[in-house]
């Protein structure tokens, strides 16, 4: 038998037992290997890496490039973007070969979501065994690089490459890249899903939205009938502390009363968790829900410039007189205060003051498929077949080309012909008109296609490549359209998207009559039409009239006159009014008319006869001021909406601020009309035009100031108070 052993011993070797155990487990346990870096672009070049193309550049951005939203998401200074040039330009970025090591390739990809146009892939024996994309395929979206992840467990130990691909020219043609990592951890992707079904028991979705917000992330949710997709929109929904307001979406035209719809995010859409408690207040309901008595008396809210209730509106869009009512189509997002989603809302008046608005008369089909800008006009003559005096507008689908619809109910929803697009083109915003010299109908239309009027008229910068013209086609039908010609000029900005064409008669001579042609910034020419393209006498002449732009004049006005609206550029004020649930807004009504002046035709713009009925008041009145005795009576304007009428004995630069707004001219005399965030100067007697908007500091700064020399003589000063528009 064995002695035995002494008890502390043998409690001495379970100890060493225990720890040679546990030193044993430790050392069975794999150690955290390091990551390793394969490139992180923080150098002035690609190094070893090989750029083809030119949509790479000669190295990594630092920072946004040129023309392109807010890049954010990258590490460091450094990263890859292939938005040199734009668009446009195409390219690869390639890597030198490397050896797997690890588990996982991380990294942050942002830009176009474009399956083999907008990638980065991973190639083993020259084969594409992983890629990913950015998460952008439609118009909006954001420039936001996220991180992503490869599982590369199965080529452990074998050579590879990466390859960065941009093959594509059109929207979001770019991909950004950057902090590409080999790692045994895989990269935390925040990527959230939001999906819920709703039964449609009323005629609205109701949408809760955020002006400003933490990361200020624009969401893609898709409205789903089944699987079917039935439209989509961008939306910052608000995350839990931030100021909102809400959005009544109209649904009734998509045929869904009764059924069980879902409402869900994007695959590819980044969704942050932070979101859910807002999305989870979608619902069905009434647009009473989402509007309020404060709606048109908001500090923001000009009060007697027409603009749609809640959301955002620019270019005025389809104006036409019919069936007794001027209507004012226009760019619209329900969904924000910014850009995006773009419908055409609805404004109608029967006295070009007093507007109601209406529901959205014509839907983006997709946020891929968006309406823009266009024109309206009546088929008088039963062109179309469709009923002689029918409401037509012409407008741009951005996925298709430009299409036109007829209103079979007084302009308040259309029907697309079965012939759209009636013109394809890379180009937009149609302007339809009536020739009678030849009994067409004509439409001219901003193209960026090469074409032989654009090589025979250079650019003013040398840029052979710059596109830009006012396309003309011709149609007997309005289903079938001939491009018969086109207009440029070498100064490319004046022919710029949202054409507008009209033939007026030279004031004071009787038969005589020229056609006028502009485009967004308003600067107008002077010539001849012959029906398949614009013979320029002289222009451009105007300005970009300040805050002013996209205008477009009524067709079919009642007594001949060639009115004109514009959109009013204002600025959000969202800082201030973190809720603010409205964005720009539309000028008054203007008539244009041409007179011959020393300096040759001229356009002159005037507010139309009817913005007198806006007249409340004579708040001051003098004649033959001092400086000091005009400055004290326009003090009469402070926190007044107000239309003031000076006069000067002296032509020059005058220097005027009224309600913390811009009103100076450059003339003898103003009408000048001020709302709470805008000026419209019509100055000697409407020879110049100017649209000025109130910078955000007037808010709490906002003087009213005549600056003139010592000695100036204000021959007359009027100051009338204005009614809003809204009561």
């Amino acid at each position: 038998m064995h002695p035995r052993t002494p008890r502390k011993h043998t409690r001495s070797l379970f100890l060493f037992a225990l720890l040679l155990l546990s030193g044993n487990a430790l050392m069975a346990q794999p150690t955290k290997t390091a990551d390793i870096v394969i490139a992180d672009f923080e150098g002035d070049s690609y190094g070893t890496w090989k750029a083809d193309g030119t949509a790479f550049g000669s190295g990594p951005a630092h920072g946004t490039l040129p023309g392109q939203m807010p890049v954010e998401g990258f590490k460091g200074n450094g990263y890859v973007n292939s938005y040199h040039g734009g668009d446009g330009p195409t390219g690869t970025l390639t890597s030198p070969p490397f050896k797997i090591e690890r588990k996982f390739i991380n990294f942050l990809i942002g830009g176009g979501g474009f399956a083999d146009e907008t990638c980065m892939n991973l190639l083993v024996d020259g084969k594409v065994v992983r890629t990913a994309t950015g998460t952008n395929t439609e118009a909006g979206g954001e420039e936001t690089l996220a991180p992503d992840s490869w599982n590369v467990g199965a080529w452990v130990g074998k050579s590879a490459v990466i390859q960065i691909v941009d093959k594509r020219s059109g929207g979001w043609g770019h991909i950004n890249v950057d902090q590409i990592v080999e790692s045994d951890t895989k990269a935390a992707v925040a990527a959230a899903v939001l999906e819920k079904a709703l039964k449609v028991t009323d005629g609205y979705l109701i949408v809760p939205v955020a002006n400003v917000s933490k990361d200020n992330r624009n969401i893609v949710l898709g409205i789903y009938n089944g699987t079917k997709l039935v439209q989509n929109f961008t939306v910052m929904l608000p995350q839990p502390g931030d100021a909102s307001w809400l959005a009544a979406y109209p649904i009734k035209p998509f045929g869904l009363r009764g059924k069980t719809i879902t409402i869900a995010s994007e695959k590819r859409s980044r969704v942050p968790e932070t979101v859910r408690a807002a999305f989870d207040k979608i619902h069905i309901g009434t647009v009473a829900e989402a509007q309020g008595e404060s709606d048109y008396s908001q500090p923001y809210r000009n009060q007697f410039h027409a603009s749609t209730r809640r959301g955002w509106n620019n270019d005025p869009n389809g104006l036409v007189y019919a069936n007794g009512h001027y209507h004012l189509y226009y760019q619209y997002n329900p969904f924000g205060i910014f850009w995006g989603n773009m419908h055409w809302g609805h404004l109608q008046s029967t006295d070009l003051v007093h507007w109601q608005e209406l529901p959205i008369a014509l839907y983006q089909k997709t946020v891929g498929d968006m309406a823009f800008s266009g024109s309206g006009f009546v088929d008088f003559n039963n062109s179309a077949g469709l009923g002689k005096g029918t409401q037509f507008a012409a407008f741009t689908s951005t996925g298709r080309g430009e299409c036109l619809i007829y209103s079979k109910d007084g302009g308040k929803s259309f029907t697309e012909i079965p012939e759209n697009p009636v013109v394809k083109n890379v180009g937009r915003d149609p302007k339809v008109l009536w020739f009678a010299p030849e009994n067409k109908w004509v439409m001219v239309v901003y193209d960026e296609s090469p074409c032989d009027e654009t090589r025979a008229v250079l650019a003013g910068n040398g840029d052979k490549n710059d596109n830009r013209n006012l396309a003309f086609y011709e149609s007997h039908n309005l289903r079938q359209w001939t491009r018969v010609g086109a207009f440029t000029d070498p100064d490319r900005g004046a022919v710029f998207e949202c054409p507008d064409m009209f033939q007026l008669p030279v004031t004071g001579k009787a038969g005589e009559s020229r056609w006028i042609i502009q485009a967004a910034q308003n600067r107008y020419f002077i010539g001849q039409f012959d029906g398949k393209t614009f013979h320029k006498e002289a222009g451009p002449f105007g300005t970009q009239h300040g805050a002013f732009y996209a205008a477009e004049t009524v067709s079919n006005a009642p007594d001949g006159r060639r009115i004109q609206i514009g959109w009013a550029q204002t600025d959000s004020y969202e800082q201030k009014f973190a809720d603010e649930i409205v964005n720009m807004g539309f000028t008054l009504p203007h008539e244009i008319t041409l007179h011959e002046t020393p300096d040759g035709l001229r356009l002159f713009y005037t507010p139309v006869k009817e913005v007198e009925a806006l007249r409340s008041a004579e708040l001051a009145y003098g004649i033959n001021l001092t400086v000091a005795q005009a400055n004290e009576l326009l003090q009469k304007c402070k926190g007044e909406l107000t239309e003031t009428l000076i006069e000067f004995a002296e032509p020059g630069k005058q220097q005027l601020v009224i309600n913390g707004i811009d009103a100076g001219f450059e003339g003898k005399s103003a009408r000048i009309f001020t709302d709470r965030t805008l000026n419209e100067v019509y100055a000697d007697g409407g020879k110049s035009y100017e649209m000025r908007r109130l910078p955000i500091k007037a808010f709490t700064n906002a003087e009213t100031r005549l600056t003139a020399p010592e000695g100036a003589v204000i021959r007359s000063l009027k100051i009338i108070q204005l009614k809003s528009i809204w009561h």
